[in-house]
């Protein structure tokens, strides 16, 4: 916490105090109609790489209708969305809400939003309660599948904070997101050109940033994605996820560094080891089921290409799944080099220096040059492109 300093004379002795500074707080305030909770917890999911950080509010309500939350306004540049939580329940039982917000005739749903700061109040209207029993999942803590039941509640909402309006809008109709888009019918410029028309209406819309953070690996290239970000507030491009972005948009050379060890060895070695070649850079992890996916593609690459390009695993798993990614290589018969971070900070290193959001996430660096790009290798396009470069 900031702290100021005050001096003043006591008995012609100079003396100091230290004095806290007051931290901005927002409030979140939640009305329910036709619902009564007895707990309530409002959940922060924050950006911090490599993991997603839950910071839990534990809410405030003397008859069970009225809610109200308070957080650090320190805590809002980094959060990825909101979402509420009612415990009480076993581990094996998730109790959450569905949000709708019916906006010309046509119904927003969504259980993740954006908050306004520094106040935001909802009135929600209880619908109806959806129980979905013995789903699959897997265990946050330790990977391991197990069965769970979720309870949803729904509720129409009022409101008139325009960031809960416009983040619902960003969730539904996919907006910044375009790998959704696309499976909507959209052509990839009829995306970009929409997206363009919702920024410039929307200029300070914290959710569509997070949108365009979270999809940045899905553009073509990185001038269709400072057609978008030029269109933010001055404000939101310097904000957390701005500066993100922007880091992005303009990193074009590989850093080549010590920051993971081999995977069988545990010894610290630079990730590009011969620079005279192509080299592709495979950030994966052991708990990445996409990653896993893409291993067929990932040897037919090999088997195309070996001769011409290194591949290099770099997994972004800690000491705790460690042995997990040991044993995938194994079952798995990967023939190509495989490095692991091993800590959360190696991991947080590697995230800020080559700008990785997501696993996988693949950058293909030019011989010489160290010239690099990222390919999408899910893509036919991106795949076609890195045979024609090596070939």
């Amino acid at each position: 916490m900031k702290q100021f300093l005050t001096l003043f004379l006591l008995g012609g002795i100079l003396v100091s105090c230290t004095q806290p500074r007051q931290e901005k707080v927002n409030v979140v305030i939640i009305e329910f109609e036709g619902k009564r909770y007895d707990s309530l917890y409002l959940v922060l999911v924050s950006f911090d790489r490599p993991d997603f950080r839950r910071d839990s509010i534990k809410g405030h309500s003397s008859d069970g209708y009225l809610w109200k939350f308070h957080y650090p306004d320190s805590l809002y540049d980094r959060i990825v969305t909101f979402y509420f939580n009612v415990p009480g329940s076993p581990d094996t039982v998730s109790h959450s809400f569905i949000f709708n917000l019916v906006l010309q005739d046509n119904t927003l749903q969504t259980a993740n939003f954006i908050f306004g700061r520094p106040s935001s109040h909802v009135i929600a209207r209880y619908m109806r309660t959806t129980t979905l029993p013995n789903r699959h999942t897997r265990c946050r803590e330790t990977g391991s599948p197990i069965l769970k039941t979720y309870i949803i509640d729904n509720f129409e909402i009022f409101t008139n904070d325009e960031e809960v309006i416009l983040s619902l809008k960003v969730a539904h109709y996919g907006y910044g997101n375009i790998s959704r888009s696309l499976s909507m019918g959209l052509t990839y410029e009829e995306i970009i050109q929409r997206d363009m028309e919702f920024i410039r209406q929307h200029p300070n819309s914290q959710g569509m940033i997070i949108a365009l953070r979270n999809s940045l690996r899905h553009f073509r290239s990185k001038d269709d994605i400072a057609k978008l970000f030029n269109l933010f507030s001055e404000e939101l491009q310097q904000s957390f996820y701005g500066q993100i972005i922007y880091k992005h948009i303009t990193r074009t050379v590989f850093v080549n560094k010590k920051l993971a060890t081999t995977w069988d060895t545990y010894v610290f070695e630079p990730i590009l080891q011969d620079s005279s070649k192509y080299n592709l850079i495979l950030f994966s992890a052991s708990w990445c089921a996409p990653c896993i996916r893409l291993i067929p593609i990932l040897k037919e690459i090999y088997q195309d290409l070996g001769q011409k390009l290194i591949m290099t695993y770099v997994s972004l798993d800690h000491e705790r799944t460690a042995e997990n990614w040991r044993e995938k290589m194994y079952t798995h018969e990967i023939p190509w080099r495989s490095l692991i971070v091993l800590t959360r900070e190696k991991g947080m290193a590697i995230n800020d220096e080559y700008g990785i959001f997501a696993v996988p996430h693949n950058i293909l660096v030019h011989p010489n040059s160290m010239k690099m790009e990222v390919l999408n290798l899910w893509e036919e396009r991106d795949r076609q492109r890195l045979y024609e470069l090596v070939r």
